[in-house]
């Protein structure tokens, strides 16, 4: 991965606002990639063009009640003709049937708590795969 390079572009899907500033810190300081942050999937609709264009999505599959999930962004984005990796980052376990719904279609699941050092080791090697 070259690190210099600013059009590798990460998209992060989160309800939290304070975990999608935390990543996007992370992410830019630690790996040097533009990280597009995102609270639904409609804010992620409105940057279509930007959010298509990235090498990686990481994909909360709980948004809140009564709103589109990270499963549906997965859905838009597929739809969308996405070709970066689709990672989900999630507090649930991996029985849940929304999780097992992920795997099932090839997306690789971060289960929430991850210290940042080994989090930045899986995002650089599922980047180095998705070149």
């Amino acid at each position: 991965m070259d690190v210099d390079d600013k059009r590798v572009r990460i998209v992060f899907l989160d309800d939290s606002e304070d975990l999608r500033e935390a990543m996007r810190v992370l992410l830019e300081t630690a790996l040097g990639v533009e990280c597009m942050c995102f609270g639904s999937l409609m804010e992620l609709e409105e940057r279509s063009n930007e959010a298509l264009d990235a090498r990686m999505a990481i994909l909360d599959i709980n948004l809140g009640p009564g709103v589109p999930s990270g499963l549906d962004a997965f859905r838009w984005l597929n739809d969308q003709g996405f070709r970066g990796k689709v990672l989900f980052f999630t507090g649930h376990a991996r029985t849940n049937p929304d999780v097992r719904l992920a795997l099932e279609r090839g997306a690789q699941v971060l289960e929430k708590p991850l210290q940042p050092d080994r989090l930045i080791a899986l995002l650089t090697r599922a980047l180095d795969e998705a070149s």
